[in-house]
C-alpha cells in the first residue's frame, strides 16, 4: 500500500455505519437528509416526472450516506447535506489525468482542503470492481 493511502479499520467502519447510515440510530436524520435532497418537492403533476425526481433524490441520499461512511471523518462525517454541499461538494477542484493516474487538484486556501484530500485518498484506497 502506498504511503499516501489512508485505510479505514474494520472497527472504525462499523462505528461509522451505526452513526451515519443506521436509520435505527437516528430516523430523523434520514428524514432531514431526504428533505434536503429534494424528496418532498415534486416538480410536476405528471407521475413519470415525479418518479424520475424521486429516483434522483433517493440516489442523492444514498450517495451522501456512503460518502459519509467511507470517506469523511470528524465533523464532516456527521454533517447535514447542506453543510456537505457547501464545504465539500461545491469546492473549486479539478479532477485531472496524467501519468496513468488521476489527480485531484484543489486550492490550498480552501478551509476544508485537507478533509477533501483525505476523503479522496480513502476513496482511492478502496478496491476496484472487476
Amino acid at each position: 500500500m502506498a504511503p499516501d493511502k489512508v485505510p479505514i479499520s474494520a472497527s472504525e467502519l462499523r462505528e461509522r455505519e451505526t452513526v451515519t447510515i443506521g436509520a435505527r440510530a437516528d430516523p430523523w436524520r434520514t428524514f432531514r437528509t431526504g428533505k434536503d435532497t429534494g424528496l418532498g418537492h415534486f416538480p410536476s403533476h405528471d407521475y413519470g416526472l415525479n418518479q424520475a425526481w424521486l429516483d434522483a433524490s433517493m440516489t442523492a441520499c444514498i450517495l451522501l450516506a456512503w460518502l459519509r461512511l467511507l470517506a469523511l471523518d470528524g465533523d464532516l462525517a456527521k454533517a447535514e447535506p447542506k453543510t456537505l454541499r457547501y464545504r465539500v461538494l461545491h469546492a473549486a477542484a479539478r479532477l485531472v489525468r496524467g501519468g496513468r493516474r488521476r489527480w485531484l487538484k484543489i486550492a490550498a486556501s480552501w478551509p476544508w482542503a485537507e478533509a477533501i484530500t483525505a476523503a479522496w485518498q480513502r476513496i482511492s484506497a478502496l478496491p476496484q470492481a472487476p
